[in-house]
């Protein structure tokens, strides 16, 4: 007789620890200061850890079958009820150690399918803390054509910024009563008086956009708003940013 699973755990946040990053865009200010955007995900250990927790270690196993364009899809497979449910998601090689990078990223997407992770779609995208002794490594460039090139590289290091609450395990003696806040929450807005949080990788493509057809340079939409960095740029702002390119365009 198969274990009764409670499915609805696989959803819980996870531990700091438990979280890896990755760069999704970087560049350097105005100053010559780096700066990079970054993504949280789970690690594939504790993907397999937290399976392995909820679901006993015979009741869930994987399996990876190549992908379109050389890429690789993974099913992940819980045995509910007596019967084996899978759900598939998939990944392209990666450019360093593509074999075993592929298969990490399907499973981490197959997970996600599960609701492992899922949580954490909700960050967005939010900048680094630029850092000289940071745990993680990067190299930027001060333009596009730079980058093409390999031209003028901007080495540095950089940490992690800090989960907000809501994306952490939920503390001993919070009642279970309460709802779920990792899962679907959306961000609370700032109190009057408080910094509003920073713009967002999407909003900044979407004003870089609005900038190429307007004629007018990142550094120059910079200085205008009087900061080095988009960084620095405010979520309350974006229709003022929007609004000050658009009298460009016209």
């Amino acid at each position: 007789m198969s274990k009764e699973i409670n499915l609805c755990l696989l959803k819980e946040p996870f531990p700091p620890e438990d979280i890896e990053w990755r760069e999704q865009r970087n560049g350097v200010d105005r100053h010559g200061r780096p700066w990079a955007m970054v993504l949280a995900y789970v690690t594939n250990r504790a993907i397999q850890n937290r399976l392995d927790a909820v679901c006993g270690l015979e009741n869930w196993k994987n399996q990876f079958i190549p992908g379109p364009n050389g890429g690789v899809l993974c099913g992940i497979s819980i045995r509910v009820g007596g019967e084996w449910i899978t759900k598939w998601d998939g990944a392209d090689n990666t450019d360093i150690e593509s074999v075993k990078g592929g298969l990490s990223d399907a499973m981490k997407r197959a997970a996600v399918q599960w609701g492992i992770g899922r949580y954490l779609y909700n960050l967005e995208a939010t900048f680094a803390q630029i850092d000289e002794n940071g745990m993680y490594r990067g190299v930027a460039y001060a333009s596009d054509s730079d980058r093409k090139a390999r031209k003028n590289p901007v080495y540095f290091r950089w940490n992690p910024p800090a989960l907000p609450d809501w994306a952490l395990p939920q503390a001993k003696g919070q009642s279970e009563d309460e709802p779920s806040k990792a899962e679907g929450k959306k961000k609370a807005k700032p109190k009057s008086g408080q910094g509003a949080p920073p713009i967002t990788a999407g909003e900044w493509d979407k004003l870089q956009h609005l900038m190429k057809n307007a004629g007018v340079s990142p550094a120059d939409f910079l200085k205008k708003w009087k900061v080095s960095s988009p960084r620095e740029l405010r979520r309350n702002l974006m229709p003022k940013y929007e609004q000050w390119v658009h009298e460009k365009t016209a």
